[in-house]
């Protein structure tokens, strides 16, 4: 008997566009996709925000708390010297790098030990934890302990490493920042006890204000040492700069003034002073000089300024004049060589002599200052050429001399100056005053600060929630199942004919057998599934609805044998001949499924002609279905369902019923659905929703492809019927749709 191979439906769904692009196309992560993954894997991310806030509240509870106490220091670095008052006034330095420097230096190892040595910390179970627990406990009981003994170099060694380990522990409680822009400086310290604590904030602080003024004694000590020093060598050398100098200008006959220079060159100097006052003068007198001779030479010496300026020359002048009108008057009346006119020309011509000899007596005393002015200038030329001959064989002393003035005036100079800088700082010593004061003290602090219980428990619930949806987001790309219709159809080529939604078990009560729902609950979510698988076999192939269906699966457990018998079951209600054929022969269950009780004959009587076939159809017990069970398990399964008696009997079948199903074993793990797909009209692979890996399913539906057997379709079977709804039905849809449902 010749079976027509037929697929169209997985045929045309494999090679139509169109359908390849409506349901096998990816779309991107939206916002919706975010909020179903929250949704289905809501459990998992309130149970990982749940454990996290426990953990967080379990370990903050049983932490330790410590308090902080905070002192704040502030620098002030404007000098108190009392002789500069531009240092006192000042302004406070801004340097942030400065600033740093302090923190480094208030968490400096030997600031610490400065602390834990004076507050005998080591004595303190907090910061030793040789005094605490187990290590006090055998220290307690170990014998040598008991006696005094001589202390070795290693028990020395031994005490440096705990007070170390003392000093670290103390600096891990410390905490130092600058506040803001200014020079102030919190100093924090945390400990078991509030009172310890403020009292070690306070410490912290006072050790740091007297490293200050320390640092600042050494400094001011060490420099007037050294200035001491050398105020000493460089009073030696300025005594013997000036005795150099000294018994230089001894041997060579040098005489200094009491301004420092020669005597000859203060001479000289005079000279030429004076030498060029007095040729300033002979130049005038011969200026004077020539311009009266000239004037004299021409007639016109009495218009000179010395001249008129005389008193003699004028009171001639005026009797000249007089007589020149007596002339005027007497010659109109008289004539011109009248006794009287002759006697006034006469004493006119008289006064005019006395003029002339006057004007004479000028310039001669003009010439005599020339002459005297001239011998002034000769007689000072010649004592400057006397001073300065005098003075030239000096010349050489007064190099070397000055070399020495100038090396005896630096000594001096630099002694002076150190000798300054020793009696400002000596000034000083008693008037230091540290860089730094508090200017807030530590108060005892009332409530812990570490840890931050209600902060560390509110952060915790976001980061749970946060590291919560990271799971859930890892446990959505790690499944390795198919979650929709449209990832099986992408994967795979082949339509998704129903999905089967998984059987609420009830909490207290015998468990429900699925398959028995179809009858008993028709108005189910899980009965309408099955219509729908049952509508999706007879419309695989409309030409010629398929008789003999082979449902198999890739693996075991994915419900196959729940959707044979219920799709008998569902047919047998509709009215239909139906029967199912246990045809897994390895590890057969449609028996125990339909809870047929005991029976002694089935398949594999039949096939080895042990009993008819009306002897092994056995009437379901809740349906008209009839049921064709495997009871045994031959030695070679696939041989069995590859004879005549396998094919005899689905032609058989098919003449008697409307529907043959046959219940056939996995693919993988076998070959029996192989040879049972040759026989089928259709063939209805089942995959579990969300557990059955996709490699398998892929390799399922190749195999079947291999042997060109007429695929119908795929089922996804067990589907969690809350979670599924977020991903086929959406948010909303679901609820309107299970009004239909009667579950």
């Amino acid at each position: 008997m010749t079976i027509e191979k037929s697929i169209p439906i997985a045929e045309s769904f494999a090679q139509d566009p169109q359908t390849e692009t409506q349901f096998g196309e990816e779309r991107g992560f939206s916002l919706l996709d975010l909020l179903r993954i929250i949704r289905v894997r809501r459990k998992i991310i309130v149970g990982t925000a749940a454990i996290v806030v426990a953990l967080v509240t379990v370990i903050v509870l049983e932490m330790t708390p410590l308090y902080s106490a905070t002192a704040v220091v502030m620098l002030d670095q404007r000098k108190h010297n009392l002789e500069d008052t531009a240092a006192v006034l000042s302004g406070l330095p801004s340097d942030q790098a400065t600033i740093q420097n302090q923190v480094q230096i208030l968490t400096s190892l030997e600031l610490a030990g400065r602390v834990v040595d004076k507050e005998k910390l080591r004595e303190d179970p907090e910061f030793n934890p040789k005094l605490s627990g187990l290590s006090a406990l055998l220290g307690a009981i170990n014998p040598v302990n008991w006696f005094g003994t001589r202390k070795t170099e290693a028990d020395a060694q031994e005490v440096d490493l705990e007070r170390s380990a003392v000093i670290h522990r103390f600096l891990d409680r410390i905490s130092v920042s600058p506040i803001g822009l200014s020079t102030a400086m919190k100093v924090s310290f945390q400990s078991e006890s509030p009172q310890k604590a403020a009292r070690l904030a306070g410490a912290v602080a006072n050790a740091y204000v007297e490293d200050q003024l320390e640092a600042k004694f050494s400094a001011t000590q060490k420099a007037t040492q050294w200035l001491s020093g050398r105020i000493s060598e460089l009073s030696q050398k300025a005594q013997l700069a000036d005795a150099a100098v000294q018994q230089y200008k001894a041997e060579h006959n040098i005489t200094t003034t009491t301004t420092g220079g020669s005597v000859v060159e203060q001479q000289i100097a005079q000279i030429s002073a004076q030498l060029t006052a007095a040729k300033t003068d002979l130049a005038e007198k011969q200026a004077n000089y020539g311009r009266l001779a000239a004037l004299a030479r021409t007639g016109h010496a009495a218009a000179s300024s010395q001249v008129l300026a005389s008193p003699v020359v004028a009171a001639l002048r005026a009797q000249e004049s007089q007589l020149t009108s007596q002339i005027a008057n007497l010659e109109s009346k008289y004539g011109a060589r009248h006794p009287k006119m002759l006697d006034l020309m006469a004493q006119k011509q008289m006064l005019q002599g006395k003029i002339d000899e006057e004007i004479q007596r000028f310039v001669d005393s003009a010439r005599n200052d020339v002459d005297v002015a001239a011998s002034h200038v000769a007689s000072l030329q010649g004592s400057l050429r006397d001073a300065e001959n005098q003075g030239a064989g000096q010349n050489q002393a007064n190099v070397q001399l000055t070399a020495l003035q100038s090396a005896a005036t630096s000594a001096r100079a630099m002694y002076e100056a150190f000798l300054g800088r020793l009696n400002q700082t000596q000034g000083q010593e008693g008037i230091q005053t540290p860089d730094a004061r508090i200017i807030s003290n530590p108060e005892i602090p009332t409530s812990a600060s570490y840890p931050k219980k209600t902060l560390a428990i509110g952060i915790s619930i976001p980061a749970g929630l946060i590291l919560g949806l990271m799971l859930a987001f890892m446990a959505e790309r790690l499944d390795s199942g198919f979650r929709t219709t449209a990832e099986v159809e992408r994967a795979l080529g082949l339509p998704v004919l129903a999905t089967v939604p998984e059987v609420a078990q009830p909490k207290e009560g015998s468990p429900i057998n699925a398959a028995e729902l179809v009858i008993k609950k028709p108005m189910s979510s899980f009965a309408e599934s099955l219509r729908g698988l049952q509508l999706g076999l007879q419309l695989s192939n409309v030409d010629k609805q398929p008789k003999v269906v082979v449902i198999t699966s890739s693996v075991p457990s994915e419900g196959k044998t729940t959707v044979a018998l219920s799709l008998a079951r569902i047919a047998a209600r509709g009215g239909m001949n139906a029967v199912i054929v246990d045809g897994d022969m390895r590890r057969p269950n449609v028996a125990n499924t339909a809870e047929l009780g005991a029976r002694d004959k089935g398949l594999i009587e039949y096939l080895t002609d042990k009993a008819g076939l009306e002897e092994v159809l056995h009437k379901d017990p809740i349906s008209d279905a009839k049921i064709l069970p495997c009871l045994s398990t031959p030695a070679s399964p696939t041989d069995v369902l590859a004879s005549n008696a396998m094919r005899k009997l689905v032609a058989d079948l098919r003449e008697r019923f409307d529907l043959v199903i046959i219940d056939s074993a996995p693919l993988l793990p076998v070959n029996d659905t192989k040879i049972l797909s040759l026989l089928a009209d259709a063939v209805l692979m089942v995959i579990r929703w969300e557990k059955t890996p996709r490699d398998a399913a892929a390799n399922a539906a190749r195999i079947l492809m291999d042997v060109r057997a007429p695929v119908a379709g795929v089922s996804l079977t067990r589907a969690d019927n809350e979670r599924f709804r977020y991903y086929s039905y959406g948010y909303q849809s679901y609820h309107h749709y299970s009004k239909y449902y009667a579950d």
